[in-house]
């Protein structure tokens, strides 16, 4: 036993430096993790957005050398003119209602003596009004500014790293797989390749499918607003756009209340053939032919699985959680299918 510890003890004294660097590296990894991790979700949004322009950035390839530069606007308009468009609708909203708070004021005092209630309505609107001005400032006392202010700005920091990290894997994604083969023993570089193959594959199957189904939904929903005469019809479109990311639930979080609001203020028809047209020709074409379609063809992944991975990562992992989860599934599948690959590979040279 003294012979095996001392042995020990020679291996260890003969490779620390090797230790020491193992260690080293071990508590950077840990250290660059914990500080990352705040920006989890930028960083998984960027990889989104990468994949989703990557073809335009290949488009372009032929005709400029801006086309990372290019790639990456086609993302940061968008955002910038929902973002934009939302708060000018809300102040607009806002603006309106301050200048017609007298006609609203008359307006609801009229529905409610037409209901004929027996009670007097100044002095239950009073009442209601108070209590209604009491709830609003205990509620906004109650608020922790400190935590809303710090989670607004994790909110932008977050936006501003997914751009960085979808322009920066666009201008420099083959440097970072170059810089990863060096570092892997020559004996594995095959595996490694076709790991990155197969997982870019795949990847690239599951979120450019998800882009694009979203947009067919977005640009049909936009149709049938227009059709119907639905006001702040570029807010809602944005909206259906977000709501299509995930399979199953699509734009119906946004056309049932639109349904609604058409069934109550137009007329019962208008509502149910609102709605009858949105899951005949924007809900169930996507779902069950589009995006499985799509999305097989890339990476061969059954949809019940995708579905899971979607829909778990949302509960699981709130919004960004919709893309990490597909994310390791695809990963999990690349690294099986190499495994598969290289076994196979190995028993046919035995």
């Amino acid at each position: 036993m003294s012979l095996t510890v001392g042995g020990l003890l020679d291996e260890l004294n003969k490779n620390r430096f090797l230790l020491a660097a193992i260690l080293l590296a071990a508590v950077v990894a840990l250290l660059s993790a914990y500080y990352v991790l705040p920006l989890a979700d930028g960083i998984i949004f960027g990889v989104f957005f990468f994949f989703v322009t990557r073809p335009i950035k290949i488009f372009l390839d032929r005709y400029t050398k801006y086309s990372p530069y290019i790639a990456t606007f086609c993302i940061l308009l968008p955002l910038i003119a929902i973002i934009a468009y939302g708060v000018v609708s809300v102040l607009g909203e806002a603006e309106w209602v301050f200048q017609h708070s007298g006609e609203l004021g008359d307006m609801i005092i009229g529905t409610i003596e037409g209901l004929g209630l027996p009670f007097d309505v100044n002095a239950g609107l009073d009442t209601g009004l108070k209590g209604l001005y009491d709830y609003t400032i205990t509620f906004l006392k109650s608020l922790p500014i400190g935590r809303t202010f710090s989670g607004i700005i994790s909110l932008a920091m977050n936006a501003l790293v997914s751009l960085f990290v979808c322009f920066y894997l666009l201008k420099d994604g083959g440097s970072f797989t170059a810089i990863v083969r060096e570092v892997v023993p020559a004996r594995h570089k095959p595996a490694l390749d076709m790991f990155l193959t197969e997982a870019d594959r795949i990847l690239s199957g599951i979120f450019t499918g998800t882009f694009y189904t979203a947009l067919y939904i977005a640009v049909g929903a936009l149709v049938l607003f227009v059709i119907f005469g639905i006001p702040y019809k570029a807010l809602l479109t944005a909206f259906v756009f977000i709501a299509a990311m995930v399979p199953i639930l699509s734009g119906m979080m946004v056309f049932i209340p639109v349904a609604i609001y058409l069934y109550m203020f137009r007329s019962p028809i208008i509502g149910l053939l609102f709605l009858g047209l949105a899951v005949v020709f924007i809900y169930l074409p996507p779902d069950y032919v589009i995006r499985p379609y799509i999305i097989n063809r890339a990476s061969n992944l059954h949809p019940l699985l995708i579905i899971l991975a979607f829909i778990g990562g949302g509960v699981a992992g709130g919004l960004s959680g919709f893309f990490a989860a597909p994310m390791a599934i695809g990963l999990a599948t690349a690294l099986y299918r190499t495994y598969k690959k290289t076994k196979g590979n190995d028993e046919d040279i035995h």
